[in-house]
C-alpha cells in the first residue's frame, strides 16, 4: 500500500508543475503580445515628434535666411509659426548648427590637425630646453601661444563668439591695440590705480601681455619719481640694484603707496585736576588719537590729526579739492628711502583778495608768508611681511614759525610712544573715480 501511495504522489506533483509551467507560458504569450502594440505607439508618437520638429526647423531656417537678407518683416511670421509649433525652437537650432559646425571643422581640419602635432612632436623633441624657459617666463609664453595663427589670427585676443551665429555687435578683440591701450591708460588713470591693471591682467593672455606694456610702467614710474627716475641699467649706490624692466623697479623700489591712507595710533595717559572736596582723589584719562598721511601722485600729501576712528577719518581726507580746515596740505618727494613733506594748514579765504586798504585809499599788496607756519617732516619708507612700502617710521620733525619775516624752528622729540609708526591701510573709495588717463 506504501508503494501504490508514493507514486500517486509522485503523479499529483508532476501534475500540478506541468499546470504551472502552462500558466506561466501563457502568460509570457500575453506580454509578448502586448508589447509590440506599445512599440507601434512609441514609434507614431516619436514619428509625430519628429515631424514637427521637422517644420519647425524649417521655418525657422527660412526666416533665418530671410533676416540675412535685410528682410526682416518677412522673416517674423516665420520665426511666430516655428516658436508656435516647438516653443524652444530657438535653443534647438543654436544647439543643432553648433554641432554641425564643430563637426565640420573636425573633419576638414583633420589633416592639418595632425600636420600641427607632428610639427609640434619635432619641436618637442629637438628642443626641450626652450619649454621650460617658456613655463618660467609668462610673459614670453603668453606671447609665444598669441603667435598661432590659427587661433588668433594675428590678434592679442581670441573672440569668444559663434560665428555660426548672426550678431550686430562688435567684439572687444577687433578692437586695434591702440584703442585698448588707451582704455588701459584710463584704468590706470592719473591716481595710479595700478590695482586694476593688474585685475585687468588676469582676464585672458591678451590682456596679460597688454598690461605688461613697457610705456605703461614707464609713465607710472615718471609719475612717482619724476626727474629722480633715473635708468633700468643704472644702479643704486647704496644697494646695488638693477632693474630688469620698469614694472620691475616700480614693484621693488622703495615709494609710497596711493590707494589708501598711512594711519598711526598715538594713546597716552594724562593726570586730572584735584577735586574740590575730595584732595586726595586725582583723576586719570586715557586720550586716543589717530594721525592720517595720504599721498597722491601729483606730488600732493594730506595730513590729519583726530580722535574719530579710521572707519570716519578716511573719508575726511577723501575728497581733495574740498579741504577741511583741520587738515595739513603739502608737497612729498622721495629720496631712496626717505620720503620728505613740507605741510602747512589749509588757507582760509579772506575778505580782502590779497590787499590791505590804508588812509587816504592807498592800496599796500598784503604778504600773506609774513605769518606763516610750516611742517617739515622726515619719514623712512619700510616694509611688512605681507606688503612692500606699508610702514612710515619717523626720522625728523620740525616746526618752522615765520612771525615778522623771521624764521624760528622747533625739533619735536620723536618717541616711539608719542609718533609711533605709520601704517598702510588701504581705501577703495579713493580710486572709485578715474579723472584723467595717465600720461
Amino acid at each position: 500500500m506504501s508503494d501504490v501511495d508514493s507514486e500517486t504522489e509522485s503523479q499529483g506533483q508532476g501534475v500540478s508543475a506541468l499546470d504551472e509551467f502552462r500558466e506561466s507560458w501563457q502568460r509570457e504569450l500575453q506580454v509578448q503580445a502586448e508589447h509590440p502594440q506599445e512599440d507601434t505607439r512609441s514609434t507614431v508618437h516619436a514619428s509625430e515628434a519628429d515631424l514637427l520638429q521637422a517644420k519647425a526647423e524649417s521655418l525657422y531656417r527660412t526666416a533665418v535666411q530671410l533676416e540675412q537678407r535685410g528682410k526682416v518683416y518677412d522673416a517674423i511670421p516665420f520665426y511666430r509659426k516655428a516658436t508656435q509649433i516647438v516653443p524652444d525652437i530657438e535653443f534647438k537650432f543654436y544647439e543643432q548648427q553648433k554641432l554641425n559646425n564643430e563637426v565640420n571643422k573636425k573633419y576638414h581640419n583633420l589633416a592639418s590637425d595632425f600636420a600641427k602635432q607632428l610639427d609640434l612632436g619635432e619641436q618637442q623633441a629637438e628642443g626641450t630646453e626652450g619649454d621650460d624657459k617658456l613655463i618660467d617666463n609668462l610673459y614670453e609664453k603668453f606671447q609665444h601661444d598669441l603667435r598661432q595663427d590659427s587661433v588668433y589670427n594675428g590678434k592679442l585676443m581670441a573672440s569668444s563668439r559663434d560665428p555660426g551665429v548672426l550678431s550686430t555687435g562688435l567684439h572687444i578683440s577687433d578692437l586695434p591695440p591702440e584703442i585698448v591701450m588707451r582704455i588701459l591708460r584710463w584704468v590706470v588713470s592719473s591716481q595710479l590705480d595700478m590695482r586694476s591693471l593688474e585685475q585687468c591682467s588676469a582676464v585672458c593672455k591678451g590682456f596679460y601681455v597688454y598690461a605688461r606694456d613697457e610705456e605703461l610702467w614707464r609713465l607710472a614710474c615718471v609719475k612717482v619719481w619724476g626727474h629722480s627716475i633715473g635708468t633700468l641699467d643704472a644702479q643704486d649706490a647704496e644697494n646695488s640694484t638693477v632693474y630688469y624692466s620698469w614694472r620691475d623697479m616700480f614693484i621693488r623700489r622703495e615709494r609710497v603707496n596711493f590707494s589708501g591712507c598711512y594711519i598711526s595710533k598715538t594713546t597716552y595717559l594724562r593726570m586730572g585736576e584735584n577735586s574740590f572736596q575730595d584732595q586726595f582723589y586725582r583723576p586719570v584719562q586715557l586720550v586716543e588719537y589717530y594721525r592720517y598721511i595720504r599721498f597722491m601722485p601729483d606730488g600732493k600729501v594730506l595730513m590729519m590729526t583726530s580722535a574719530d576712528e579710521p572707519s570716519q577719518g578716511v573719508t575726511r581726507i577723501r575728497n581733495v579739492h574740498n579741504i577741511r580746515p583741520d587738515v595739513l596740505r603739502g608737497r612729498y618727494r622721495l629720496f631712496g628711502d626717505t620720503v620728505t613733506l613740507v605741510l602747512q594748514k589749509s588757507s582760509q579765504s579772506r575778505a580782502t583778495t590779497g590787499h590791505v586798504r590804508q588812509r587816504r585809499g592807498s592800496v599796500m599788496p598784503l604778504d600773506e608768508d609774513s605769518n606763516a607756519t610750516q611742517f617739515l617732516i622726515e619719514l623712512r619708507i619700510g616694509h611688512s611681511p605681507k606688503r612692500r612700502c606699508a610702514q612710515l617710521v619717523w626720522s625728523h620733525y620740525t616746526l618752522v614759525q615765520k612771525r615778522n619775516k623771521v624764521d624760528t624752528s622747533s625739533e619735536f622729540d620723536l618717541t616711539d610712544a608719542k609718533y609711533p609708526s605709520l601704517w598702510f591701510s588701504p581705501v577703495k573709495s579713493y580710486h572709485l573715480d578715474a579723472d584723467a588717463p595717465l600720461v
